[in-house]
């Protein structure tokens, strides 16, 4: 019978175990140090998480100014194409001048024919002030006729007492004095006449004055109309949702389409009211945006909102009716660049952002 012996065994077994101990080691030290790690990530967002506010429920605004005609006409010429981008002040659109050019020319003859109206009047004034000279001179002659008139009267009456002149030269002094009273009442209603002509003059120029004020106002217009045939760009950026062509007619006031500033953009980041507690004007902000993966832009919170953004919703939810479910309502908070727009990586207005401010521990 064979026995077995337990220490011929060893040999064999003794480099595999040898080899074991080694490898459990090495992972051993992998998971030690993978804990390790994990643990410090752990720490790191951790303290991360308590020194900042999070949300995603964040997009890029900017400028959008909407391009709309003055006036109403057919468009002539269309001078931007969809996604260009335009400076300030640059000539978009053209408008038929036509019709604005016949305004301008008829407020231009209606301003002359006030013009001539007032030269009319002017002399019909000069004419009536002359005419009131000549009454008041008229008048004055008049008045001193009929004093003599009256003081010969008054004269031929002491001698008619005194039967040193007859009856008839008496009666002649009489018709006398009545004659000149009566010459000087028509002088002074002369007078009177010319005066009142000369008012209804000066009224008739101060009316002509007026309109001629009416129709150089009517003339600015007609030309301010005429300007407005040329569309220009309010704003320096792109054009966007163009909505126009040559030969469409166009009314005042007609969204044609948009213009997007490039040149100024911030960010609206929904925080909940929970994390509004330690967030105030002038914190740090890091933000990405989805379409540039991988890129961090720095900013700083600008201001927070009065009131929750479902106050400014259509039809604001009213706690107080039906049933009443508690809801965590959310903040605009208005968060500015620290630093200009990058050019190669522009913040368009919509574009979701992921936001985390620093408010501290």
């Amino acid at each position: 019978m064979t026995t077995s012996d337990p220490d011929a065994t060893q040999p064999e077994d003794a480099p595999l175990s040898a080899a074991r101990s080694p490898r459990k080691a090495v992972l051993a030290s992998i998971g030690a140090a993978a804990v390790l790690v994990g643990a410090y990530f752990g720490i790191v967002h951790l303290r991360y998480a308590l020194a900042h506010e999070e949300t995603d429920d964040a997009q890029v605004e900017g400028d959008i100014s909407p391009v709309l005609p003055r006036i109403s006409g057919y468009v002539t010429r269309v001078l931007i194409k969809d996604n260009e981008r335009v400076e300030a002040g640059q000539p978009l659109i053209e408008i038929d001048v036509r019709e604005p050019g016949l305004r301008v020319g008829a407020a231009s003859a209606a301003l002359e024919t006030a013009k001539s109206a007032l030269d009319t009047a002017s002399a019909l004034l000069a004419d009536a002030r002359s005419a009131t000279a000549v009454a008041e001179a008229n008048s004055a002659a008049a008045r001193v006729a009929s004093e003599k008139a009256a003081s010969d009267l008054a004269r031929d009456t002491r001698l008619f007492s005194a039967s040193a002149i007859t009856d008839r030269q008496l009666s002649d002094s009489q018709a006398a004095a009545d004659l000149a009273r009566a010459r000087l009442e028509v002088a002074q209603r002369q007078v009177e006449a010319a005066r009142q002509e000369a008012q209804v003059a000066e009224a008739q120029v101060r009316q002509a004055r007026a309109q001629i004020g009416q129709r150089e106002s009517d003339l600015d217009y007609a030309k301010l109309q005429l300007t407005y045939t040329a569309v220009t760009a309010p704003i320096s950026g792109v054009v966007s949702h163009k909505n126009v062509e040559p030969g469409q007619y166009v009314q005042s006031g007609q969204t044609l389409f948009d213009i997007t500033s490039d040149s100024d953009a911030w960010v609206v980041a929904n925080f909940k009211e929970t994390q509004l507690a330690r967030m105030r004007p002038g914190q740090a902000v890091e933000f990405t945006v989805d379409a540039y993966p991988g890129a961090t832009f720095q900013g700083r919170v600008d201001s927070i909102a009065g009131a929750t953004g479902a106050r400014f919703a259509l039809l604001p939810p009213d706690n107080a009716s039906g049933n009443f479910v508690k809801v965590t309502q959310r903040v605009p908070v208005k968060i500015v660049l620290a630093e200009k727009p990058d050019p190669q990586r522009p913040l368009r207005p919509g574009m979701s952002v992921d936001a985390a401010v620093e408010s501290g521990n």
